[in-house]
């Protein structure tokens, strides 16, 4: 009488899936360029107000002086392009996930902006910017007319 060993399918998937998971977890399996070569931008929020916009770009680990604000022909742009490589010879990162990254992000201005106002400020990492609105698009407080 021979025994053959009996495998089920279904705890064979199992087990593969649990081994692939701790096979893997302390392996780099994409590029380590990956995380710099993807085109991320920072989280940015947009408010509106009776007399202004307002926006708010998250920029965690930036400086005042690396970020430029350019406004040409009714579009604002926000840059950042000199970051600086970290090339340590004396270690290679074994897993990264973040780090401080050129963007360029754009914004295309409606005509009720007054770009000769524009302002911004920069405070903990969170880059303020204030859009005033002209006047003539700023809402007007009702006016009354006396009937005779």
């Amino acid at each position: 009488m021979n025994l053959v060993r009996f495998h089920n399918p279904r705890y064979a998937a199992n087990k593969v899936l649990v081994d692939e998971l701790f096979n893997n977890f302390f392996k780099n399996d994409y590029h380590e360029d990956y995380v710099k070569n993807c085109e991320s931008s920072p989280a940015a929020n947009i408010f509106e107000t009776d007399k202004e916009f307002r926006i708010e770009l998250l920029l965690p680990g930036f400086k005042k002086e690396d970020v430029q604000m350019i406004h040409k022909e009714n579009l604002l742009t926000v840059k950042v392009d000199n970051v600086k490589e970290d090339n340590n010879e004396e270690y290679k990162y074994a897993h990264r996930e973040f780090g401080a990254y050129n963007f360029e992000k754009q914004y295309r201005l409606p005509k009720s902006v007054d770009a000769e106002k524009i302002s911004a400020k920069f405070e903990n990492g969170i880059l303020n910017v204030v859009l005033p609105k002209k006047e003539e698009a700023q809402p007007k407080a009702p006016v009354e007319i006396k009937i005779s």
